[in-house]
């Protein structure tokens, strides 16, 4: 099975998926699995990092893009495989944690980024408010990618994610797409796309 259809079958298997599954993404809490595991705990990091898993194949079964569904389906087997790691207790580092979490953040960043493109190209009343989400979603994981191991974003990266939570505001205020909405996205997304180069080299 070429990893074109394993995506696919993703794809239609989120479109059937409950609606509790799909609010999963909220339980890719990197935070709560680095404490647990510098706490010592490294059973409970595990678990944290299985539950962040679901989380980031359900972002697969919403992935237009090719490339990035492959990215986020390699994240999401590479988190089962920390957790097996931190359960056998063969992870000793903290670093070899951040290193992988900071690229999977990274991804999932650039998937929002994706999916807010592809709204500002068709948008409609029914898809406004889910761009407003991804803006803010975006964000997120792209500040974490920086702040998870106690780094700061850089004053570029730091704009283009201030930047990606007022437009989602805006958007989430007016339920429309401002006329600025592009120009503001292309800044982002350079910043985005840099940073996630930097994290896979």
């Amino acid at each position: 099975m070429s990893i074109r259809s394993v995506f696919l079958a993703l794809a239609a298997l989120v479109v059937t998926a409950p609606a509790t599954l799909r609010g999963q993404e909220e339980d890719i809490d990197f935070a709560k699995a680095r404490r647990e595991f510098v706490a010592g705990q490294p059973r409970a990091a595990a678990n944290s990092l299985l539950m962040a898993s679901l989380g980031v194949r359900q972002q697969v079964g919403r992935c237009r893009d090719e490339v990035i569904g492959s990215e986020l389906l390699n994240a999401e087997s590479n988190l089962e495989k920390l957790a097996n790691s931190l359960r056998a207790g063969t992870i000793k580092d903290v670093k070899s944690l951040d290193a992988e979490l900071t690229k999977i953040d990274r991804f999932l960043a650039h998937h929002h980024l994706l999916l807010v493109k592809e709204v500002m190209k068709r948008p409609r009343a029914d898809n406004i408010p889910t761009t407003a989400r991804d803006l803010d979603r975006l964000a997120y994981h792209f500040e974490r990618s920086f702040t998870l191991n106690g780094r700061k974003p850089n004053e570029e990266q730091a704009a283009a994610i201030a930047e990606a939570l007022k437009l989602a505001k805006e958007i989430e205020t007016s339920n429309a797409i401002p006329g600025t909405a592009s120009a503001t996205l292309a800044l982002i997304e350079k910043q985005v796309v840099s940073a996630e180069t930097t994290a896979t080299k």
